[in-house]
């Protein structure tokens, strides 16, 4: 049984936590949250004794990086790689994945969640609950399919870029880097980099 420590006592956090109880082959022994409002307290029965600084106090195989923004999640993440720490994927027992989909380094895979055949799935990225990745989607590192969203076939959803709650992305369309789809929206077609997008069809309403 692999022992793994949650970065984040938060909500997500504490989500990413419930599914690793569920796991078989690992659990979770100690969330790490720089918040003086949590630290030195139990939250979900898990002992959050400080910040990032200490995980070198705790015995463990493997970190996750719960948190919900995406650069911080990213910076983070190279952190610890560089500092040598195993980045381990929590998946969900309920989550359905195909056995040829390719799923990256530090990824939270939650509740409900669907990876279709020939999907690849890039390094601490979140499925959300209840989100649709179709056939042969590539979605890229450090990015956040929020819940209940879908994308078609053959999407493409890279770097940082986020997909909000409920937001639908028509089958071959590309959410570029960083790019934010807003919550119950439908891309209808490619999204620029750095673009924030809203509607039915969506439209770019801001840069970042």
């Amino acid at each position: 049984m692999k022992k793994i420590v949650i970065l984040g006592a938060g909500g997500h956090g504490q989500v990413v936590a419930d599914a690793l109880k569920l796991m078989t082959d690992a659990e979770p022994v100690a969330f790490l949250d720089g918040n003086p409002e949590v630290m030195g307290k139990e939250i979900l029965g898990l002992p959050v004794p400080g910040g990032n600084k200490a995980l070198s106090d705790i015995d463990h195989d493997g970190v996750i990086v719960a948190l919900g923004k995406n650069s911080l999640r990213k910076k983070i993440f190279h952190e610890l790689k560089e500092a040598g720490e195993k980045l381990f994927s929590v998946i969900h027992p309920s989550a359905i994945i195909s056995p040829d989909a390719k799923i990256g380094n530090g990824c939270m895979i939650l509740g409900g969640a669907v990876v279709n055949t020939g999907a690849e799935i890039g390094d601490n990225t979140i499925l959300n609950t209840n989100c649709t990745v179709e056939h042969h989607n590539i979605i890229g590192p450090h990015a956040h399919i929020a819940p209940g969203s879908s994308l078609g076939g053959e999407v493409v959803v890279e770097e940082e870029a986020m997909v909000g709650i409920g937001a639908t992305v028509l089958p071959r369309t590309r959410i570029c880097a960083r790019a934010l789809l807003g919550a119950g929206s439908t891309a209808f077609r490619d999204l620029p980099e750095d673009s924030v997008a809203v509607g039915i069809p969506a439209k770019v309403i801001k840069k970042k």
